[in-house]
């Protein structure tokens, strides 16, 4: 058993458990977890208690922060809402067979209907068929009580929000933690199977770790809803109900509660809608099962805790009749409009036509259907090659420097030009009088040659 440091821890952390004081209580189960494997080992049956109270702050911690950032996972709510009495169901209602003693059964009915991580909704509360938790809640409320002023103030940022941590890492953390109670129990329950114990208290030690195995796969299938993971989710839920529906009578409402937690996460797996429907009705049948179980009693005979599960039964039973309705209701795509006929026979006849072209290897040749752009023709001209002077690095014309430039005129300025210089050529005498001008010049320049010799 645990030591009086271990129960310290445990008892601070069941405690904020209860409070939904989500971190503290992650806190100080992690501390109870470590301190007892580090003591006992890693599969000791020591180790089993903290390591489910410690999965389920990891899962409380984990569905708070979903509904800070505005949800938890699809189906979350109504599967958590179906199964807001289970550890109601099992801790008590193995209390109840077993006169539950132990630190275990004590611990579970502490936290039995306070600690279920996620929203509470009445319509679809499957507690189990053990005695009132009255007891428990006011020994919840007395050890509140001892310190509670001190936390008053920090009541409502606590209550139902986790400030701290990742969501993600909480539910990978939630299921390790919860696996390894998986092994450590299905271990014990292996043992004592080989050991084929015959005694009374043997059975009933055994039925006890039994439901204890069925609460972990029950919360493993919550980590996996809430992961969004519902085929793992439906598995987990139905290893649970099998273990349970062994011993437990078939009227039993944590029957009910699993069968609805099934038809829930089946809701939302493909083509799983029959499975999903039958399992919800399986539910509905265990209700009536424990109505009429109820109702044998005669009315002047029923004490307070019958009439009023019996309401709660009946109350329960119109919601259960209306998920019913809503699981056998498939979806049903409107009737296709004339345009929309439209549209679909000419993508059929488009998409049959390129099938076609494709299998015969016709190949289509658009080239001339492809327009192009002409380039422009320049106009026509006269290339024409013009001496110029090379100008200097002053700007004026260099001494001796001569430049040839490449020019295109036009052919229309070209004969513009060509006329200009026809009409300043003279004609016939003029052509004559020029020669005689030019005679002299050059007759004077010989005449100086010959007098400078």
């Amino acid at each position: 058993m645990p030591s009086a440091t271990d129960n310290d821890h445990l008892a601070r952390g069941i405690r904020a458990l209860a409070l939904k004081h989500w971190n503290d209580a992650c806190d100080q189960l992690a501390q109870a977890v470590e301190q007892a494997t580090a003591k006992y080992g890693d599969l000791a049956p020591e180790n089993v208690e903290p390591l489910i109270l410690y999965g389920k702050a990891l899962l409380g911690s984990a569905i708070a922060q979903s509904a800070v950032l505005g949800g938890a996972a699809p189906g979350a709510d109504e599967a958590a809402a179906a199964g807001g009495a289970t550890n109601a169901s099992f801790a008590s209602a193995g209390d109840a067979a077993v006169g539950g003693s132990s630190s275990s059964a004590a611990a579970a009915a502490a936290t039995a209907g306070s600690t279920t991580a996620g929203p509470s909704k009445p319509n679809f509360h499957f507690g189990g068929d053990a005695d009132d938790d009255n007891d428990n809640d006011d020994g919840e409320e007395a050890g509140a009580g001892d310190d509670g002023g001190a936390n008053d103030d920090d009541d409502d940022e606590e209550n139902g929000a986790a400030t701290g941590g990742d969501r993600e890492d909480d539910l990978e953390s939630a299921f390790q933690v919860l696996d390894m109670a998986r092994a450590t129990l299905e271990k014990e329950i292996n043992a004592d199977g080989e050991g084929k114990q015959e005694e009374e208290t043997g059975a009933d030690k055994l039925k006890e770790k039994k439901e204890r195995l069925a609460e972990v796969h029950r919360l493993l299938g919550d980590v996996a809803t809430e992961s969004e993971q519902f085929d793992n989710a439906v598995e987990e839920y139905t290893s649970a109900l099998n273990l349970l529906t062994s011993f437990y009578a078939p009227s039993n409402r944590a029957l009910s509660e699993l069968h609805m937690l099934i038809a829930l996460a089946l809701d939302f797996v493909p083509n799983a809608n029959d499975r999903a429907v039958s399992h919800a009705e399986k539910a509905k049948k265990v209700l009536l099962l424990k109505l009429d179980e109820l109702e044998q009693v005669g009315e002047p005979e029923r004490d307070d805790k019958t009439k009023r599960e019996i309401e709660d039964i009946k109350g329960l039973m119109g919601d259960v009749d209306m998920k019913i309705e809503d699981l056998k209701t498939v979806p049903v795509a409107p009737a296709p409009t004339a345009t929309d006929t439209a549209l679909e026979a000419f993508l059929r006849q488009s998409t049959a036509t390129m099938s076609s072209a494709s299998a015969s290897g016709e190949v289509n040749d658009l080239t001339s259907l492809v327009k192009k752009k002409k380039k422009p023709v320049p106009a026509p001209g006269v290339v024409q090659e013009e001496i110029k002077p090379s100008p200097d690095a002053t700007g004026g014309a260099a001494a001796g420097a001569e430049e040839n430039t490449i020019v295109i005129r036009p052919e229309e300025e070209e004969q513009a030009a060509t006329k200009r210089k026809a009409d300043d050529e003279p004609k016939g005498e003029e052509g004559g009088a020029a020669d005689g001008e030019t005679a002299p010049k050059k007759a004077k320049l010989e005449s100086d040659a010959a007098g400078s010799a």
